[in-house]
C-alpha cells in the first residue's frame, strides 16, 4: 500500500510543473489540510483547508512572485500513510531578479489514494532574502 501512496504523491509533483493542475489537484483530497511555514511576509505562509484554496491562495500566486517556478524533488520515502519528498525549490524572484536553489522536503499524507495533508519544510530565510524581505 504504501508504495501506492508514494505514487499518489509523485504524480502531484509530477503534474504541476508540467501544468496539468487538474491531475495535480485530483491527487488533492477535496478536505486536505495544507501547512506552510507561518511567515508573515511569505504569500503562502499558514494553513489552508481544500484545494480551492491551496491553487488560489498558494499555487496560483506563485507565479505572480516567481519566474520559472519549479520544485526538484529527487528523493521519496516511504513512511507508510507519509511519503516525505526531498528536493529543490527552484526559481527566479520578480521583484530582485533573483535566482534561488532552495532545499525543501514535504511530509505527505495519504489515505484513500489522495493527499490529506501536505506540510512543506522550506529554508524560509532563504526565500526571504530572494524576494528582497529582511531575513534577519
Amino acid at each position: 500500500m504504501s508504495q501506492e501512496n508514494v505514487n499518489v504523491v509523485r504524480n502531484f509533483f509530477e503534474a504541476a510543473p508540467r501544468g496539468d493542475f487538474a491531475a495535480a489537484r485530483d491527487a488533492l483530497d477535496p478536505q486536505i489540510e495544507w501547512i506552510e511555514p507561518g511567515v508573515p511576509e511569505l504569500w503562502f505562509a499558514g494553513t489552508r483547508h481544500g484545494p480551492d484554496a491551496v491553487f488560489q491562495e498558494v499555487i496560483g500566486p506563485t507565479f505572480e512572485y516567481v519566474e520559472d517556478f519549479s520544485i526538484q524533488i529527487e528523493q521519496y520515502l516511504d513512511a507508510g500513510d507519509h511519503v516525505v519528498a526531498l528536493g529543490h525549490d527552484r526559481g527566479r524572484a520578480k521583484t530582485t531578479g533573483t535566482e534561488f536553489d532552495l532545499p525543501s522536503a514535504y511530509v505527505c499524507t495519504v489515505h484513500g489514494g489522495k493527499i490529506v495533508r501536505f506540510e512543506a519544510y522550506l529554508d524560509t530565510a532563504q526565500w526571504l532574502r530572494a524576494l528582497g524581505h529582511d531575513a534577519g
